[in-house]
């Protein structure tokens, strides 16, 4: 072999080898991966007294049409979209382990300064103002979900692309929550629950209503002063067990006058009770003829002494009330969990319904 051949081949194989060298820096720099992975907790009220389209409901023959997206209206953009993931795949939540995934939308807001504290007080604001809006949420374990962020840089830019599962969880059921088919019976059962209760009051003004339901739960419900049981906190433990907290008459409230297409929400707060002691309590604002007026269940539910019968006066004592009266003794607070926005409610109006 001549010698210049070899010099050439030696100089093919050093230009290969620096294109070898060239393409691996190339794919380093082009193309990583980052996973980011947080787990977004939700704090429940802590009761120690006594979270885009029409939701449509059949009753009796009748259609009634509600818009169900009090707290969603308050959102920011970013909230607005995990708000809507989470209600379009409402069905799809009943499996336990179904993936939300979010693809590259927060991208913009996770490269901006402090933008994974930012994704989290988004999911954690529209997580409370979804389940707030609608109180059928019963089953899900929000400590069970994790928000994962899975990060692309290339030349510098990186692209993340977001999703919400169950990813170290067996699911993200509450752990009394048996199986996909335990929700789905349960759901159901609150359905034809609600059917039944509402069905008797066709033709009736919404006064009537509204009157109606909360006479019902008053001479149905029981507050539960015992049990840690989950239900004791939601529409399925009210409708079911009839045995709830503030909390559970609230949601349970709403459900009922969702059904009948009464605008009303669920309000959260602390409450002074006749003994002078302040705790966290639950209770709902109604719409009346266009005005707000406040509804608190629970305490017009009152545990008798002596077994005595409950009054008129004490079971109408919190119902349809002004602020005048009722922020005597109530007090709003628009902080629904830690990490979240502050939530704005209705205005009341000052007098009492007449």
């Amino acid at each position: 072999m001549k010698k210049n051949d070899k010099k050439n081949n030696k100089g093919n194989a050093f230009i290969k080898l620096v294109l070898i060298i060239f393409i691996i820096i190339l794919v380093v720099i082009l193309g990583y991966e980052i996973i980011y992975e947080d787990i977004l907790n939700e704090n429940k009220l802590e009761i120690q007294s006594s979270s885009v389209s029409n939701n449509i409901f059949q009753l009796s023959g009748e259609t009634e049409n509600y818009s169900n997206h009090y707290y969603y209206d308050q959102l920011d953009e970013v909230g607005k979209i995990f708000y809507q993931g989470l209600e379009q795949n409402r069905e799809n939540l009943k499996s336990g382990t179904y993936e939300i995934d979010f693809g590259t939308e927060f991208s913009n807001m996770l490269n901006e300064p402090d933008g994974d504290g930012k994704l989290k007080i988004a999911f954690q604001s529209a997580w409370n103002a979804f389940t707030y809006d609608y109180v059928d949420i019963f089953y899900i374990d929000i400590t069970k979900l994790v928000l994962t962020t899975k990060t692309v840089s290339i030349l510098g830019f990186a692209t993340h692309k977001v999703n919400l599962s169950n990813r170290y969880n067996e699911n993200y059921f509450e752990s009394n929550i048996l199986s996909e088919e335990d929700v789905r019976q349960k759901c159901t059962y609150i359905e034809n629950a609600r059917k039944r209760i509402i069905s008797n009051i066709k033709g009736y003004s919404d006064y009537e209503k509204v009157k109606y339901i909360h006479d019902w739960m008053v001479d149905n419900f029981e507050y539960d002063y015992v049990s840690q049981n989950e239900d004791i906190y939601n529409v399925y433990g009210a409708l079911a067990n009839k045995k709830v907290v503030c909390e559970g008459y609230a949601r349970a409230y709403k459900y009922l006058l969702d059904g009948l297409g009464i605008e009303n929400v669920l309000i959260s707060g602390k409450a002074t009770n006749s003994s002078g002691s302040t705790e966290n309590h639950a209770w709902n604002y109604v719409k009346l003829n266009g005005k707000w007026y406040a509804v608190d269940v629970t305490w017009d539910d009152p545990i008798i002494k002596g077994g005595g019968k409950l009054t008129k006066e004490l079971k109408y004592k919190n119902f349809l009330k002004g602020s005048n009266s009722f922020f005597s003794n109530h007090k709003e607070i628009g902080e629904l969990s830690q990490n979240s926005i502050v939530f704005k409610f209705p205005t009341l109006e000052r007098s009492d319904y007449n």
